[in-house]
C-alpha cells in the first residue's frame, strides 16, 4: 500500500490503515440469527481431523452443604469439615453463559497491507465480528488485544460495553503501531492469559501465526485441555504471490532488498518460501487438533467467516 502525504490526522483517519470504531460498531447489526459453530463442526469441516472431545461449558461454585450419601468426595470441602467437624461437600452449577474469548494481535507485523486494508484492520474486523455475534447469542464475551508496547485484558461478561471496551482498548493499540516490523511476542501473551482461563471457554486466535516457536504450540496444548480453540490466521495476497511488475523493494520493517518480479524463478521461489511457513503452521494445528482458518484482508469478513463455518 503506498504511502501518501496526508497529514497525521488523515493518516490516523484512513480505515485501509486504522480501524474506525464507528465501522466497527455498525458490525453489530448485520450479524443477527447468526451463531458460532463449536469447534467440532468446524474439525468435521476439516479433511483428516478426528473428532475432539466435547467439552462442557464449565462449572461455577454455588454453595456449600452437608455431605450426603451419594455426593461426590472430590468436591468435599476440607477446610469447612475441619471446623464443623462433619462433612461437606462443595456444589456447583453449570454455566448457562458461554465465555467467549478473542486473542486479538496488533503487533508491527501485521502493519502491512496491499488490498483494501491492512492485516491490522482486517484482525480487529474479526475480533468485533465475533464479539457481538457472541452478545446476541447470549454468551460472555472478553478477550486480550496486545502489540508490541503493551496489552489489554478485558474480562468476559454479557454486557454491549464489554464488546465496545475491547474495541477502544484494540482501536488504542492499532494506533501505537507506526511502522511494519517482525515482533509479536505471542508467547509471553499466552501466558498472561492461561490464568485467567475456565473450562469449556470458546478461544480465537486471531493473527498471523506463521513462524511460530515450538513453545507457542506447547502453550495451546495447555489451552486445549480446558478450551475449545480456532486459529484464524489472517495475511495478505501479496504474502504469497507477487505481482509482475519489475524490481520491488521489500522489507519487514528491519531490512529491505529488492526483487526482481519479472524473474519467474524468484517468483516461484517467493511463493515456495510462503507455502512452506504456510504448510507448517498447518501441520501443526493439524497435529493439535485444533482447526485454523485463514481470512485475506481484502475479503469481506463476514462472508469469509460464513464460507468457513465459522458462523452460520
Amino acid at each position: 500500500m503506498s504511502e501518501t502525504n496526508s497529514s497525521p490526522t488523515s493518516f490516523f483517519d484512513n480505515p485501509a490503515i486504522y480501524s474506525q470504531l464507528d465501522s466497527l460498531l455498525q458490525l453489530r447489526f448485520h450479524v443477527k440469527r447468526l451463531r458460532l459453530n463449536s469447534q467440532q463442526r468446524l474439525i468435521s469441516e476439516k479433511a483428516g481431523y478426528r473428532q475432539a472431545i466435547r467439552k462442557g461449558r464449565g462449572m461455577e461454585f454455588n454453595e456449600v452443604r452437608e455431605y450426603a450419601p451419594g455426593d461426590d468426595i472430590r468436591h468435599i470441602d476440607w477446610k469447612v469439615s475441619a471446623r464443623t467437624r462433619k462433612y461437606h461437600t462443595k456444589l456447583f452449577t453449570e454455566e448457562l453463559e458461554r465465555p467467549v474469548l478473542c486473542i486479538l494481535e496488533q503487533s508491527p507485523k501485521l502493519f502491512f497491507g496491499s488490498q483494501t486494508r491492512f492485516k491490522s484492520v482486517q484482525a480487529l474486523n474479526i475480533a468485533a465480528t465475533l464479539g457481538w455475534v457472541t452478545l446476541q447469542e447470549g454468551d460472555r464475551f472478553g478477550g486480550y488485544v496486545f502489540n508490541h508496547l503493551g496489552h489489554k485484558w478485558i474480562e468476559p461478561k454479557h454486557q454491549a460495553k464489554n464488546v465496545l471496551q475491547f474495541l477502544n482498548a484494540a482501536t488504542t493499540l492499532q494506533q501505537q503501531v507506526l511502522r511494519p516490523g517482525t515482533r509479536d511476542n505471542w508467547q509471553h501473551h499466552l501466558s498472561q492469559v492461561l490464568p485467567h482461563l475456565k473450562s469449556g471457554t470458546r478461544v480465537y486466535l486471531i493473527g498471523d501465526f506463521l513462524d511460530m516457536e515450538p513453545t507457542f504450540f506447547d502453550t495451546l496444548s495447555h489451552f486445549k485441555r480446558q478450551c475449545e480453540i480456532v486459529l484464524i490466521h489472517v495475511f495478505d495476497p501479496v504474502e504469497a504471490d507477487l505481482p509482475s511488475q519489475g524490481i520491488l523493494k521489500l522489507t519487514d520493517g528491519e531490512n529491505q532488498t529488492d526483487f526482481d518480479t519479472f524473474s519467474s524463478r524468484q517468483l516461484a521461489d517467493y511463493h515456495t518460501q510462503y507455502a512452506s511457513r504456510f504448510d507448517a503452521l498447518q501441520q501443526l494445528s493439524y497435529s493439535l487438533q485444533i482447526p485454523m482458518l485463514s481470512v485475506p484482508t481484502q475479503d469481506n469478513v463476514l462472508e469469509s467467516l460464513r464460507a468457513q463455518k465459522v458462523v452460520s
